[in-house]
C-alpha cells in the first residue's frame, strides 16, 4: 500500500507539473514575410542570426524582481552578472543557436533589468507584437527556428528555456 501511494503521488504531481507546462508553453509559426522581416529587425540592431534563435523578455512595469531590490548594490551585481554568464555561455556553447535579451521600453523596471546594459531594448515594440502580445508575470522566453516556427515559454525568470536547446531534436514545432 506504501508503494502505491508513492507511485500515485509520483504520477499525480508529474501530471500536474506537466499541465503547468504545456500552459505556459504555446507554439506557432511565422510567415515567411514576418520570419524575413523579424531576422531583418536582429540585423538592424547588429545581432548575429543562427538557425536557432532564444530571446528573453521582460515587460515593462511588472514586479517579478521587487524582493532583490531590496538588496545592495554589490549583490544585485552578481545576480546580473549571473545572468549575463548564463546567456554568454550558452553563446559560446552552441554553434547553432544564438541567445539574446530583450526588454520593452519604459523606465519602470526593476534594477536587475534597468542596470543590465547587456539588455537590448525593443525600441518600437517590433517583437512585443509579433511573439509577446500578452504581458507575463517575469517575462517571457521565445525559441524560434529557421522555418519560422517557434515556442514561447511564458513567466520564464530564470531564462530556463534555453536547457530545451540541449534536448531538442530540431524537429519542428
Amino acid at each position: 500500500m506504501k508503494n502505491f501511494l508513492l507511485i500515485f503521488l509520483t504520477l499525480f504531481i508529474s501530471n500536474f507539473c506537466l499541465a503547468q507546462l504545456k500552459q505556459k508553453v504555446k507554439t506557432g509559426s511565422l510567415s515567411k514575410e514576418e520570419y524575413k522581416a523579424f531576422r531583418e529587425y536582429l540585423e538592424s540592431k547588429n545581432l548575429a542570426t543562427k538557425d536557432t534563435i532564444f530571446i528573453k523578455y521582460d515587460f515593462n512595469n511588472e514586479t517579478c524582481w521587487d524582493m532583490l531590490d531590496g538588496s545592495g548594490k554589490e549583490y544585485i551585481n552578481k545576480v546580473l552578472v549571473g545572468f549575463q554568464k548564463q546567456i554568454s555561455d550558452f553563446n559560446k556553447q552552441s554553434s547553432g543557436a544564438i541567445a539574446y535579451n530583450f526588454r520593452e521600453p519604459g523606465k519602470n523596471f526593476n534594477k536587475l533589468k534597468l542596470w543590465d546594459p547587456t539588455i537590448i531594448i525593443d525600441d518600437n515594440l517590433f517583437l512585443r507584437k509579433l511573439f509577446f502580445k500578452k504581458k507575463h508575470q517575469c517575462g517571457t522566453s521565445l525559441l524560434i527556428l529557421g522555418d519560422g516556427s517557434f515556442a514561447t515559454y511564458s513567466s520564464d525568470p530564470h531564462f530556463e528555456f534555453l536547457q530545451v536547446y540541449k534536448n531538442y531534436e530540431g524537429k519542428k514545432f
